[in-house]
């Protein structure tokens, strides 16, 4: 969790820095794929710099189609499991254990399904010609 907004430094420094050993170790001949979306942090020139020096390949992304990332749709699982919580948090280490606690609460079997769906998302994207579907 980060105590600030995420720059694109922050971003490469503190998540992209842990994604180049999990990538270089399950894709050792370099056909993994990170997927992101287009947020800036994720867009900008160090960021691109950085995953490429790194030979980091990236899921082009439609910038209209956020319904394509299962992380999105574990956010808004998290959220509302936060949001449903009997005692509302009334600060910001409330929120933190909040979520924390949500967080490992998400069945993995969720987690698992949202990746299974990623093909049939990807089908009803092409379908679209990179516009909104209904997932």
């Amino acid at each position: 969790m980060f105590d600030r907004n995420v720059n694109a430094q922050v971003y490469v420094n503190q998540v992209l820095a842990d994604v180049v050993p999990f990538m270089q170790n399950n894709f050792p001949h370099g056909d993994g794929t990170l997927q992101q979306d287009g947020a800036r942090p994720h867009t900008a020139r160090v960021t691109q710099q950085f995953l490429a020096q790194h030979n980091i390949n990236v899921l082009e992304w439609a910038g209209i189609s956020p319904d394509m990332s299962p992380l999105e749709h574990l956010w808004d699982e998290l959220k509302r499991r936060v949001y449903a919580r009997a005692q509302p948090t009334t600060n910001a280490n409330q929120l933190r254990e909040a979520v924390s606690e949500e967080w490992e609460n998400i069945p993995q079997q969720l987690i698992s399904n949202l990746v299974r769906s990623m093909r049939r998302r990807c089908i009803s994207l092409i379908n679209a010609n990179g516009g909104y579907t209904h997932y």
